[in-house]
């Protein structure tokens, strides 16, 4: 019995003998973790610099970029690491993201994530655009580094109630044209305060598009968001320019910026948008708000 106390005895003191060699020396001086490793840390040359590095060379993007969806959107979520690239004075060391996968990351559609932020399933969006080709890559429509073709900075769009939809309480339900059950409880309708808009929408050629694909919503705290009415023609041609991908079912495509030249009767009219001449064919202009008033 003795000789295994006497065992135990001489483990724990070759243990405490090695712990004490492998323990750096400055572990415990701020807290539990080691000291040093706070000045080691800043030793390392940066790889990660910043929009603001990007924008000293290329200001033209950064101003397309900060005013539209992907403004928060870091250069380098993207691109990768500039340090590489800055240091070659712009020759390589940069990533140039392309196909599908990369913009997937963000915006495939997934149950996890908030329902006001853009996602998709490629196969029905391809269908909704009518993109016949399976391999078309999203930048043929999108610039992704101005998405959606903001006409203004979405820092200055009109703050807006809430936007809830069925699959922030319902899991995997994406499909909101259901009925309720009785007693379900009220939540945030379009027509609350715009009813004669929903209600011209519903006659006209867009009927069957949701409110929010084209009225982007942009939540910025629990109770409110940002409401996008954007109306640069390049918005309307992410659905509607023709293109040699696009199937027999697409919807109505046009030739631009060919299209607005040949039905221009003078100069003035080369500056117009398409809803100066095609807003009766999406919904009125005029709604009653939540006060009674019009706008």
């Amino acid at each position: 019995m003795l000789r295994f106390f006497v065992l135990i005895g001489l483990v724990v003191v070759i243990a405490l003998i090695v712990r004490s060699q492998m323990i750096p020396e400055s572990f415990g001086d701020l807290g539990h973790f080691r000291a040093d490793a706070v000045e080691e840390a800043k030793r390392f040359e940066p790889r990660h610099l910043g929009r603001d590095v990007c924008a000293d060379c290329h200001d033209d993007v950064a101003a397309l970029h900060v005013k539209d969806a992907h403004a928060r959107v870091e250069c380098e979520s993207c691109h990768g690491p500039g340090a590489t690239h800055v240091a070659a004075d712009g020759e390589g060391g940069i990533i140039r993201p392309d196909g599908k996968a990369p913009c997937l990351v963000c915006h495939q559609l997934m149950p996890a994530r908030p329902s006001v932020f853009a996602q998709i399933t490629p196969e029905d969006h391809y269908r909704f655009v009518g993109v016949e080709d399976p391999e078309v890559d999203c930048i043929a429509c999108h610039d992704p580094h101005e998405p959606l073709f903001m006409d203004r900075d979405l820092r200055t769009a009109r703050l807006h109630p809430l936007i809830h939809r069925c699959r922030d309480c319902h899991a995997g339900r994406t499909d909101e044209t259901l009925v309720r059950p009785p007693g379900h409880p009220e939540i945030f309708e379009c027509d609350y305060c715009h009813a004669d808009i929903v209600d011209g929408f519903a006659e006209r050629p867009h009927s069957e598009v949701r409110c929010t694909t084209c009225h982007l919503f942009f939540r910025e705290s629990d109770f409110a968001g940002r409401m996008l009415r954007d109306s640069d023609p390049r918005f309307c041609l992410l659905c509607h320019r023709e293109a040699e991908f696009r199937s027999d079912d697409a919807p109505p495509g046009i030739d631009w910026p060919a299209h607005r030249e040949d039905m221009a009767d003078d100069t003035i009219d080369l500056d117009k948008r398409c809803v100066d001449c095609h807003q009766d064919r999406i919904h009125p202009l005029q709604t009653r708000t939540a006060v009674g008033s019009e706008e």
